[in-house]
């Protein structure tokens, strides 16, 4: 149950498939997962930092220079100063521009070119002058200069960011969410979703077995669930060839040392680094590794198409090193577990075409009766509670009910 928001055990240590934190906003989800997880919950005030240049600084970095060799602080202030005075009209930081154009204007050339830049090139994978900056949102704070200027100084005591404080289980990691959300359905596991015939409003399960359907739900990812339909039409099948998206490693290691780190994720936005982030679930819960060990999740992004010998000894002696690098491992410590789990479908590009492109699929899905919802079925960048609610809105929609 739960798709890519389950949980597995290996060795004692309780892994996710990457962070999958609850950062809720809305008393309908709040009073939910309350009710739903009960007091198997632990809330956690966010601990994040950026390594580079060779040291840490906190998130975000666009108010967290201080610390930062003198010449990078200086370019990214200045930066940061000549870009809200040239572009201070927001119709010219507008999201709709490509992403490298959007975070000069809104960062300044400093910030674009010492985290903005790197770390989302890492990110997506794709040159940043082909997608654009509509999925930043909530999700890439804004500061004002005031902020950029008092951070560069170390005093920027204020808080930044959608998730500066979270929820995650005490026990069972986020697979506990998922099972109470499922408890009493009527739920078919061990077998996939192999075809769909809209014309016939059938689907095939790789059982072999075929249902009907008056409605249909899908959290495939978009671009799956249209690669099994049956019969496509002609000007469907051309624009469903227009997504584009990326893929990560999640390679999740258990490690026989207590506290490798204070942090709940660090971000690493420069080259030399495999990873573009790593977070560390035992300061989500102390209950996700046996006492006196430590677990991470560590992410590196890759393009869908691309080969990346994961399992060779070269690869994850390169991951090994790049972890003592900067001061996670000790040379000493021993590594207990190793578990890598490829996401195909991680991050949807969004390309200056996204929104028509999927505009015109979800048309085409809703006119049959289908409703593809949740980050991956939305084809869109979310976090779990706005999966959770797309899930409510589709059901309200089936019934006929009016939101609560």
């Amino acid at each position: 149950i739960g798709g890519t928001a389950r949980s597995y055990k290996v060795g004692g240590f309780t892994f996710d498939i990457t962070g999958h934190l609850l950062h809720l906003h809305y008393p309908y989800t709040k009073k939910l997962i309350r009710r739903l997880l009960k007091d198997n919950i632990f809330s956690c005030v966010r601990n994040t930092a950026i390594f580079s240049k060779g040291v840490y600084t906190e998130y975000p970095l666009q108010v967290n220079t201080y610390g930062l060799p003198d010449r990078v602080v200086k370019e990214c202030v200045e930066g940061f100063r000549q870009a809200v005075t040239k572009y201070a009209d927001p119709s010219l930081r507008s999201t709709s521009l490509p992403f490298e154009d959007w975070s000069k204007r809104t960062f300044g050339k400093g910030i674009h070119k010492h985290f903005m830049g790197p770390y989302n090139f890492k990110l997506w994978q794709t040159p940043l002058n082909e997608m654009t900056a509509e999925w930043c949102g909530m999700f890439v704070p804004q500061p004002k200069l005031e902020d950029v200027i008092r951070g560069s100084q170390g005093d920027n005591s204020k808080t930044f960011g959608y998730n500066a404080t979270f929820l995650y289980p005490k026990r069972g990691g986020i697979q506990v969410l998922s099972e109470a959300l499922a408890k009493g359905l009527d739920i078919r596991l061990e077998t996939g979703f192999e075809r769909m015939n809209w014309k016939d409003k059938t689907v095939t399960l790789e059982s072999g077995e075929t249902l009907n359907y008056d409605f249909l739900v899908s959290t495939l990812p978009l671009v799956e669930l249209l690669n099994r339909t049956d019969g496509l039409p002609r000007e469907i099948e051309h624009t469903r060839k227009k997504l584009r998206w990326t893929s990560i490693l999640c390679i999740n290691l258990g490690v026989n040392r207590a506290k490798i780190s204070d942090k709940s994720w660090i971000y690493f936005p420069e080259k030399e680094y495999v990873f573009y982030r790593v977070g560390f679930p035992m300061n989500f819960t102390p209950h996700a590794v046996p006492r006196g060990c430590s677990s991470m999740y560590v992410e590196v992004g890759y393009q869908p198409d691309k080969k990346l010998n994961w399992q060779s000894p070269a690869f994850q002696k390169r991951v090994r090193r790049d972890l003592e690098k900067c001061g996670i491992l000790k040379r000493a410590d021993k590594i207990l577990v190793t578990s890598i789990v490829p996401v195909r479908h991680a991050y949807v590009v969004y390309t200056p075409d996204r929104k028509q492109t999927t505009d015109k699929l979800f048309s085409f899905l809703g006119d049959h009766q289908v409703q593809s919802i949740g980050r991956y079925g939305g084809w869109k960048y979310s976090f779990m509670e706005e999966a959770i609610l797309d899930g409510k809105k589709a059901a309200e929609k089936i019934a006929g009910v009016n939101p609560a």
